[in-house]
């Protein structure tokens, strides 16, 4: 058993493994909101960008779920606050699109592109439109979020 574990040592197998389970504990903890863990998994040295297995950086996880906390630590950990999954889905359009107005507020603060667009053309102020959230949608136009009307002046 002894040489099976010098083995992994030797191959770098368990140090790949552990920071691969301390990976899926920071997007366990980062999806239950669960702020104190995911500190503390980035302190002993987990990337603040991290992605699921389907590549949704964890502070856009974040943004869909309205956890403030947790996108503050992450944030002060050095996540990119325009990090996008494969859908080209930022946390900050993750926010807008389901009205969680002080998560928008503080990736606004943070440097958040209100005029960034997904793999559709969307940004976050066109998914706050499209769930009606008034306040949402007047913060983004205050940080500089502009309506899209790119196919209104090629059909003039």
């Amino acid at each position: 058993m002894r040489s099976v574990w010098w083995l992994f040592l030797s191959l770098g197998l368990l140090t790949q493994a552990l920071a691969s389970d301390a990976e899926m504990r920071l997007v366990a903890a980062a999806a239950a909101g669960r702020a104190a863990e995911v500190r503390d998994l980035l302190v002993q040295g987990v990337d603040a960008n991290t992605k699921n297995g389907s590549g949704r950086p964890v502070l856009v996880t974040a943004g869909f779920n309205g956890n403030r906390r947790t996108a503050l630590v992450l944030l002060a950990a050095g996540a990119d606050v325009n990090a996008v999954d494969a859908g080209g889905t930022s946390a900050l359009m993750a926010a807008s699109a389901l009205g969680h107005k002080e998560m928008v507020d503080l990736l606004l603060v943070a440097g958040a592109d209100p005029n960034l667009k997904d793999a559709a053309g969307r940004t976050a102020l066109a998914q706050a439109s499209l769930g009606d959230h008034k306040t949402v949608i007047a913060g983004l136009k205050a940080a500089g979020a502009v309506e899209d009307s790119g196919d209104a002046n090629e059909k003039k």
